[in-house]
């Protein structure tokens, strides 16, 4: 008996060393907070989670996450994404994600969008984030939400992804002038048919605006599993991809029509799509890129006009100048690919000239 004993204490002993000396998962290290908003519309205050990595730095980007209304009340950590979150079964080590929890009784996350933008405000505020870089996500009713939130903030989001949501009669296709929006839906989904989402989708393609679509062989209650555990869908929802990486779905999709140029940093398949811009010249594609330029830091404000007049010319060469290369101030299509592929040096990391040291005085004699 004694002998047993010591072999127990001996293999506690291991087990516990091991403990400390083990490096524990990433995800381990993850956790959330919880806070609330009052929403001056309906009087009533409205809980919220923040999602934390493991290192928190000034200048993450932010996620909001809708969830879907079988998640109403106090379930919001029991499904979908923020789930995956909790259980390690995906990471995130570059974002925070905020997740916002509706009340049992409430319908649409419009009627609570005055709490949703003070937690969004509130929390750029307290962990610095990066105002340029917000995304938004939702599955179902979430996903209606993305859509109704963009078209009521078209300059909040710089990304969306909707999965599975129906696209209220009142959205705009202009409000998603400056978000990039991802579409996903079932094709055997009869809790939330495709058909406006799809249609949505084709209306902005037409007018020139950025959308992709991916069409899965899914039902309802299957598509957050197909999308939101998918790296690449993922990674380009935490910032950390450029917009032109297609996700590569876990079921077969059904063909979709090639996006148009992003408005946002895009790389180009090649430059042979691009036609030379200079002063005096006008159109869609101008505009899209003082958009991506401002991305850059090349322009002050995101709305831009789509003429290419003196000023742009200024900011074109000045672009040019910090990525090494002859100071035209016309943006030919190699320069065009350099700024939409995100690889083009932008104002902040551009290497700062340093000051002329004054001429010595000349020694009398």
């Amino acid at each position: 008996m004694a002998d047993i004993k010591k072999r127990i204490v001996a293999f506690l002993s291991v087990f516990l060393l091991l403990s400390v000396l083990v490096p524990c998962p990433a995800h381990a290290s993850v956790h959330f907070i919880k806070h609330g908003a009052r929403d001056d519309k309906q009087d009533q205050l409205i809980q919220y989670w923040l999602y934390l990595p493991p290192e928190v730095k000034p200048g993450m980007p932010l996620v909001v996450y809708l969830h879907g209304s079988g998640e109403r009340g106090e379930g919001a950590l029991l499904a979908s994404l923020p789930l995956f979150l909790k259980d390690g079964i995906v990471l995130c080590e570059d974002a925070i994600l905020l997740i916002p929890q509706m009340p049992t009784f409430y319908g649409q996350w419009i009627r609570i969008e005055n709490a949703l933008m003070k937690m969004i405000d509130r929390t750029v505020e307290e962990y610095e984030i990066d105002e340029r870089r917000i995304a938004l996500t939702g599955f179902s009713m979430g996903g209606i939400g993305v859509y109704d939130l963009v078209n009521l903030y078209p300059d909040r989001f710089c990304r969306a992804v909707a999965v599975s949501g129906r696209v209220n009669e009142d959205v705009r296709p202009e409000a998603f002038t400056f978000c990039e929006l991802r579409t996903f839906v079932g094709t055997k989904d009869t809790n939330m048919p495709p058909a406006s989402a799809l249609a949505f989708a084709q209306t902005l393609e037409e007018e020139g605006y950025t959308s992709e679509v991916v069409e899965f062989d899914s039902t309802h209650s299957r598509m957050p599993h197909h999308v939101f555990k998918d790296p690449k869908v993922l990674d380009w929802l935490w910032m950390k991809l450029s917009p032109q990486v297609t996700p590569a779905p876990t079921a077969t999709p059904k063909p979709s029509p090639t996006p148009k140029t992003t408005a946002k940093p895009t790389a180009a398949s090649g430059t042979s799509s691009y036609r030379t811009l200079r002063k005096g010249m006008s159109g869609r594609d101008v505009q899209r890129f003082k958009i991506a330029m401002y991305w850059l830091g090349y322009f002050k404000e995101k709305n831009v006009s789509d003429e290419y007049n003196s000023i742009t010319v200024e900011r074109v060469k000045k672009l040019q100048r910090y990525n090494g290369l002859e100071e035209t101030g016309i943006a030919d299509p190699a320069l065009q690919e350099l700024v939409f592929s995100g690889n083009a040096v932008t104002t902040e990391t551009a290497p700062k000239p340093s000051k002329t040291p004054k001429p010595a005085a000349t020694p009398k004699p």
